[in-house]
């Protein structure tokens, strides 16, 4: 991926071909201007022969195809401008080079499915957004295994979300209205029985809690007889 200092850089018709140097004399900067304004190609340097940016400007805006290194010269980023802003595809690289993330943009705002990937080349999240915002199903994997799924209303937590055990039952489900945790929690025992259900309205809890054995059956916690505990202050109290 390495681009020699002394690379050749196509200019757009009329335009100069300009470079800034470092105090080395080593070329930091080279691109193409018409007057004091970019356009063309223009080539940014982290170290010599090392990449740091390669795209295509327009009028002084990214315009077209432009990749980002680190400073190994490693891809780190592809993806397209368009009057300054993302546009299309967009992909990310882990530094090993293996892709970790596509994108989709449209007009500047993330706009469709977003997959991202474990260096091992398994999905770790699946995303979908409308005008920059996140809506749908989102879900999130580890190992190849769903771990937790949610979905979203125009950006919020809005509906069930779900979080996965490592053999595949549920541990836990939720209820969200507009990013709130509103309705029943329930957790779950390895076998799947109901472990604990707990009522949330606007985030809070909303009476008592029903808890059960790994076999079902619910578990009443023991309460006191009326006057108990003044009884038993007394006695403490010595009177």
């Amino acid at each position: 991926m390495a681009l020699p200092s002394s690379s050749p850089l196509p200019s757009a018709p009329g335009a100069e071909v300009r470079e800034a140097v470092d105090d080395a004399g080593r070329t930091v900067v080279r691109a193409s201007f018409l007057g004091d304004v970019p356009h063309g190609p223009m080539q940014v340097f982290s170290a010599p022969g090392k990449p740091a940016m390669d795209a295509a400007y327009q009028a002084g805006l990214p315009h077209g195809a432009m990749r980002l290194f680190d400073e190994r010269g490693q891809l780190l980023q592809e993806t397209q401008r368009v009057g300054g802003v993302a546009e299309g595809v967009t992909r990310s690289y882990h530094p090993s080079g293996k892709l970790m993330q596509t994108q989709t943009h449209v007009r500047g705002a993330l706009h469709g499915e977003a997959v991202s990937y474990a260096e091992s080349g398994d999905v770790s999240a699946r995303l979908r957004y409308v005008a920059g915002r996140l809506d749908g199903e989102a879900a999130y994997f580890h190992e190849g295994r769903m771990v937790r799924r949610e979905n979203y209303r125009a950006g919020l937590l809005d509906g069930e979300v779900l979080d996965y055990l490592p053999g595949g039952g549920v541990a836990q489900s939720s209820t969200y209205v507009a990013n709130v945790l509103h309705g029943p929690l329930r957790r779950f025992w390895p076998n799947g029985q109901l472990m604990e259900e707990i009522a949330y309205r606007q985030g809070k809890p909303w009476g008592s809690p029903r808890r059960f054995d790994d076999a079902g059956r619910e578990i009443v916690a023991a309460t006191a007889p009326p006057g108990f505990m003044k009884s038993l202050e007394k006695l403490v109290r010595g009177s």
